[in-house]
C-alpha cells in the first residue's frame, strides 16, 4: 500500500471530504484525488504539511504502514475522553431519573396541597357561612383569613 493509499485511510476515518483536506494543507483542488486515482507519489513537502494540519496522524505510519494511524498519545487521550464521556452519560441518567422521581413526587404534594386547601375552604364556608374565594388563574382555593 502507498502513503497516498494511507492518506485515503486517514481521510476517510476522519470523516472529511478529500476538497476539505486539500484545503486544509493548502493544495490545489482536485491534487488529493488524481494523485489517488494514478497512486501516485507524496512528495516531502505535502507531507510535512500534513503532520503540521493533523498532528494526531502519526507520519510514520503514512509513509512505511508501521505502527498505527493515530499516535499513542491521541489514542490514550481518545479512550481518556471516551470514559469520561461514559461517565458523564451514566451520571446524567441517574441524575436524570432522580429529577424526574422529584418531579413526580412534587406534583403529587401539589396535589395534596390543592386538596387540602380546598377542604380548609370548605371548612370555613360551614363556619362562616361565607362562599370560599377561589382565585381566577387556578382552582386553588384561598383561605379567608390567611
Amino acid at each position: 500500500m502507498k502513503p497516498i493509499e494511507r492518506i485515503a485511510i486517514f481521510i476517510h476515518f476522519k470523516k472529511i471530504s478529500p476538497h476539505a483536506f486539500e484545503k486544509k494543507i493548502e493544495l490545489s483542488n482536485g491534487y488529493f484525488s488524481k494523485q489517488l486515482k494514478h497512486l501516485g507519489s507524496v512528495g516531502s513537502d505535502i507531507l510535512i504539511r500534513i503532520h503540521h494540519a493533523y498532528s494526531d496522524l502519526d507520519i510514520l505510519w503514512v509513509l512505511l504502514g508501521e505502527g498505527q494511524m493515530l499516535k499513542e498519545e491521541i489514542l490514550n487521550h481518545q479512550q481518556i475522553d471516551n470514559s469520561i464521556l461514559e461517565d458523564f452519560t451514566n451520571k446524567y441518567t441517574n441524575e436524570n431519573k432522580k429529577l424526574k422521581k422529584l418531579e413526580n413526587e412534587f406534583d403529587k404534594l401539589q396535589t395534596s396541597l390543592t386538596d387540602k386547601e380546598k377542604i380548609i375552604g370548605l371548612y370555613e364556608f360551614m363556619l362562616n357561612g361565607n362562599p370560599p374565594i377561589t382565585s381566577s388563574s387556578s382552582s386553588i382555593v384561598k383561605r379567608m383569613d390567611a
